[in-house]
């Protein structure tokens, strides 16, 4: 029929190699040499430097921030490098181009006791961004004494101990809680809920009660003078139950005692937030609020103690040790589960020692790309877990295409060895292995050059495991079954044109049995 292509047309037609004939197994000795010295480089790394393990295992913090205008990462990592509380080197900092007023923030938990301070990587990170606010350096480092609760002042003091006792036990509130509780009274009640100056809390009463030592009230103001600054309440950094505490302690409408204050004010901070969910996240101005339970003369009254800063916090997860973990130790499961699945299916297909040589050629993928991940110190996190799993399944489609021409030709070739039928088997499958390779290849190198730092953990692990698992499936897995053949007399014979008697006897054996 005129215009149609057969089948030799449509095979000649993504040939690559005509009739090859490499000898693959005759170079296994330089396959070999490969192999190890690309496993030892990745052990000995893994053993001196270890893995870049990201925030899903490690436990950490991540991020979500937004801001009012696009930024870059160079930009927000220098920001953050300017607090000495932040290890720059151990931050990811990834911007989506689909979303460029977003930056994603990863990083590792601060201090050594991460269980009892899970959020102090949250805090330290918004202390560093508060240069991008309106009171730039002033605030930097620092928390906004507007806008804390006593709890968090105790926190933030225990950073700092100025008087030294962390490790002490008491017997009822700790000091630096009784600390908290007078400076919110003296907020709520003397500075009538909001206070203009920070150096007024030098006129705050401080006294500990059963602490056992006495309090050096100088010190003590000093931390508080170094933790914290005064200024109007970020109406994009605060929650809506912290918006409704600051309205009803500072009553700018002046209605407190009336039976509809709390519920005036309750609606106006729901409002406030649901309007900012709205607005992408980040409020431009107190003018641009408009909606029916926020009043023009709430909002005009709101404006002494109130403004709209340049980013807000999305969202934040945060990852504890123990569930970091667990996480890990999941993901070690899912792929020693992938690669045995597949060795039961492999092994059922065709025989127990294929399946054991396709399973280790996959699991010399894995060990090799996870050994240049760690010479690299790429950050190793669920995506590259998810990619690795991608891998160990294309990885073993590779080889059972060539294992099953390997089961086709014993069929039709019985009295040639199994060496030449194995080395045959590779060189007919060679071009579609170079073609699914490369074609896949292509895809996941843009993906590495143009996916941005959200996928270079993924499409780094597919660029290299498809290099290996392609390299693998060639020099690898097949002379792995043909070294067990040989090393219990089966059919590998000693690479003759023809098998003796009693090989030829187990190679038809072989192809009955497959």
């Amino acid at each position: 029929m005129a215009g149609s292509i057969g089948p030799r047309a449509y095979s000649i037609m993504v040939e690559l190699f005509k009739n090859p004939s490499f000898n693959w197994i005759g170079a296994k000795k330089y396959f070999i040499f490969v192999t190890i010295v690309l496993l030892v480089l990745g052990a000995i790394s893994v053993q001196l430097r270890g893995f870049n393990l990201g925030v899903d295992f490690s436990g950490g913090t991540v991020l979500t921030v937004r801001f009012n205008m696009p930024r870059t990462a160079e930009e927000i990592r220098s920001i953050l490098s300017s607090s000495a509380e932040i290890d720059t080197s151990k931050v990811t900092i990834q911007s989506d181009i689909s979303k460029p007023k977003e930056m994603l923030i990863r990083a590792p938990e601060l201090g050594n006791e991460a269980e009892k301070r899970i959020d102090e990587t949250k805090r330290a990170i918004i202390r560093a961004l508060q240069r991008l606010n309106p009171s730039g350096e002033s605030s930097a480092g620092k928390v906004n004494i507007n806008t804390i609760d006593a709890e968090g002042i105790e926190q933030e003091l225990r950073q700092v101990d100025p008087q030294g006792i962390n490790q002490q036990n008491f017997p009822g509130a700790h000091p630096y809680r009784q600390i908290g509780d007078q400076v919110v009274q003296f907020r709520d009640k003397d500075q009538k809920g909001f206070i203009q100056d920070i150096l007024n809390l030098q006129n705050a009463q401080l006294n500990v009660t059963n602490a056992g030592f006495s309090l050096d009230i100088n010190r003590m103001r000093g931390a508080l003078l170094s933790r914290f600054y005064a200024d109007k309440i970020d109406l994009n950094l605060a929650g809506t139950a912290e918006i409704e505490n600051a309205l009803s302690r500072i009553d700018p409408l002046g209605i407190a005692g009336q039976a509809n204050a709390g519920e005036t004010y309750g609606k106006a901070s729901e409002a406030i937030a649901k309007y900012r969910t709205g607005s992408d996240g980040v409020i431009n101005s107190l003018n641009e609020i408009e909606v029916r339970d926020v009043s023009p003369d709430l909002l005009a009254k709101m404006d002494a103690y109130f403004l709209t800063g340049s980013w807000a916090v999305v969202s934040a997860d945060v990852v504890g040790p123990q569930v970091g973990e667990d996480l890990r130790n999941r993901a070690i499961y899912v792929t020693l589960a992938a690669l045995a699945g597949m060795l039961v299916y492999v092994a059922f297909r065709f025989e127990w020692i294929y399946g054991v040589a396709a399973v280790m050629a996959v699991f010399h993928d894995v060990m090799i790309t996870l050994g240049l991940f760690s010479l690299l110190r790429q950050e190793i996190d669920l995506t590259v877990v998810a990619a690795l799993l991608t891998l160990v399944g294309y990885s073993m489609n590779d080889t059972i295409v060539v294992f099953d021409r390997i089961r086709e030709n014993l069929r039709l070739r019985r009295r040639d060895s199994l060496v030449q039928i194995t080395n045959d088997a590779i060189n007919q499958t060679l071009s579609r292995t170079i073609i699914a390779a490369g074609l896949t290849f292509i895809s996941v190198v843009a993906i590495l050059v143009f996916g941005g730092e959200v996928l270079r953990g993924f499409s780094l692990a597919l660029t290299i495991g498809i290099i290996i698992g392609t390299y693998s499936s060639i020099a690898v897995a097949s002379p792995m079954m043909l070294w067990w053949e040989y090393l219990t007399g089966g059919t590998a014979g000693r690479g003759k044109s023809a098998a003796p008697r009693g090989q030829q006897v187990r190679t038809e054996r072989t192809a009955a049995r497959v």
